[in-house]
């Protein structure tokens, strides 16, 4: 599994994108690249970008990650999740209601487009579609 990203701190964004098939080390990694980040403090949106990532291994365990994102991200933010293959939208659809069941605020779209129109960052649209197509 790969995972880049990048955040902008003018728009209080994370823009990340996960490749490859679901793996917890890179995960957990990922998570404390991020968190570490001094911008870090800034965010308070994300988008992330799931449409080429093979979910099974984040399905196995969901509970536990969810358990994981608790206590290790003190933090409240607005995640979108862009998927575009049904088993993602199923994946995505149940950790959504278990992460708003405990006041997390998550989305699921199937473009990029639906993403920023929820977050309300339309007029960035091409600047953050170049982002992710150069990740």
């Amino acid at each position: 599994m790969d995972v880049k990203f990048r955040i902008v701190k003018d728009w209080n964004l994370l823009i990340q994108k996960y490749t490859g098939v679901f793996s917890y080390d890179p995960y957990f990694e990922h998570i404390k690249r991020v968190t570490n980040d001094p911008d870090w403090k800034y965010v308070d949106k994300i988008i992330t970008d799931l449409r080429n990532i093979d979910l099974e291994m984040f399905y196995k365990n969901m509970d536990y990650l969810i358990k994981y994102r608790n206590e290790n991200i003190k933090k409240n933010y607005y995640n979108i999740f862009i998927v575009d293959a049904p088993l993602s939208t199923a994946i995505m659809h149940l950790y959504k209601k278990k992460l708003n069941s405990l006041r997390y605020k998550y989305e699921y779209c199937s473009t990029l487009e639906f993403a920023l129109a929820e977050l309300k960052m339309e007029d960035k649209k091409e600047k953050i579609k170049s982002i992710l197509e150069n990740m």
